[in-house]
């Protein structure tokens, strides 16, 4: 396909450096699982983009947990095929994915307990091991806790935290051995298009002619849609994480623990405690921690676990969510242009969610649809008709 993309290129004017089967715009984790499962079914003339370094966007600044109980009912079959993945991780790709079954507890008062506990019922018939805890049992869980407005927590003790940067450097460098090229340092600053098709992109080292590009560009997704035309309900919020010293009542394990309204959330990270808070939507590309959050922070948590009162902050840093009306997220290819895909919109979860993602696109993009997944609410048209994007 080479030939061909470079022929087509050069009869509309333009100059080309490069060509590729598939050009994958972004490198984080659900950009780099794309490029493994295309390499692995056979698709060797890839070649991934990323403006910075692998893994410098939201990918790895997450709090990596996989839970049954995190995403939108849509998504559960997402979750269960990623688990499925990250169970057999080391052996498919001789890569530790670092997971530990530390456990995950969603926790919920009065406006949270409904949804915690439908999907408690929705768990149960998929056969996935998950308990719905009074205060009582979720403060054997997690001491030091202020329970009197929770309600309600549903638990899972199989579930637990990842290590993001080792998962993408697997996928990286399988995908490479595998014959994908995985170029950091390269920004994508457009698309050439033919008629109703993607013909190629333009890059800060010249352009790449290809048939089929794909948006995995995370929170900079709504640019990279924008130059196919589409304008993607994509907010992109700043979630804060703060790393503490050693807490007293905190010296042994306890599980990931969340509060599902805010949403607040804790785990052990090395001698402290990791605590995460959403706060703004916000329009940074490169977030900065915004110190005069962490006031708003520390108050929340000194509300709901006043053990955490001796606590000191050693650390911090701020990530991206980028967040769908429906929060979840946008999967498929364009309507209105052969050969463009979306993966994106993954709202925070985008690692939870990489085996799976990985494979639904390279379905979609070698086979012409995607059958691992049931993905028809995925696709971008639930959100605008495919009459409303032009190019």
């Amino acid at each position: 396909m080479r030939g061909a993309a470079r022929a087509e290129s050069q009869q509309q004017g333009w100059a080309v450096n490069d060509t590729a089967d598939v050009v994958i715009i972004g490198g984080g984790i659900q950009g780099l699982s794309l490029a493994y499962h295309l390499a692995l079914r056979g698709a060797t003339d890839v070649c991934l983009l990323e403006k910075d370094t692998l893994g410098a966007g939201s990918s790895g600044r997450s709090a990596a947990i996989i839970g049954h109980g995190f995403p939108n009912e849509h998504c559960l079959p997402l979750v269960q095929l990623s688990y499925a993945a990250f169970m057999r991780f080391q052996e498919e790709l001789g890569f530790d994915p670092g997971y530990e079954p530390i456990g995950c507890l969603l926790m919920g008062g009065t406006e949270g307990a409904p949804a915690l506990r439908q999907r408690h019922a929705l768990l149960k018939e998929l056969g996935v091991d998950s308990q719905l805890l009074d205060p009582a049992a979720i403060s054997e869980l997690t001491p030091g806790l202020y329970l009197d407005d929770i309600e309600v927590g549903l638990y899972s003790a199989s579930e637990g935290c990842l290590e993001p940067h080792s998962i993408m450097m697997a996928y990286a460098h399988q995908a490479r051995r595998l014959g994908a090229r995985i170029l950091e340092g390269v920004e994508v600053t457009g698309l050439e298009i033919k008629g109703s098709r993607v013909a190629g992109v333009r890059t800060s080292s010249g352009p790449i002619a290809t048939p089929c590009v794909v948006n995995a560009a995370g929170f900079r997704a709504q640019t990279v849609a924008a130059w196919a035309g589409m304008d993607l309900p994509i907010t992109n919020v700043k979630r804060h994480i703060f790393c503490t010293g050693p807490v007293a009542t905190y010296t042994g394990p306890i599980p990931f623990t969340y509060e599902v309204e805010l949403p607040w959330y804790m785990r052990r990270e090395g001698p402290g405690l990791l605590i995460g808070m959403g706060n703004a939507e916000t329009r940074e590309e490169d977030p900065k921690v915004d110190w005069s959050f962490l006031d708003e922070v520390i108050d929340h948590s000194l509300y709901r676990a006043p053990a955490l009162i001796d606590a000191g902050i050693q650390s911090g840093w701020a990530g991206l969510r980028p967040i769908t009306p429906d929060d979840d997220p946008i999967l498929g290819p364009a309507p209105h242009l052969a050969g463009f895909f979306n993966d994106c919109g993954w709202g925070g979860h985008g690692i939870m969610h990489a085996p799976a993602g990985g494979q639904i696109l390279a379905e979609w993009i070698i086979d012409g649809e995607a059958t691992c997944v049931d993905t028809r609410h995925f696709r971008a048209e639930r959100f605008r008709s495919p009459r409303s994007w032009k190019l």
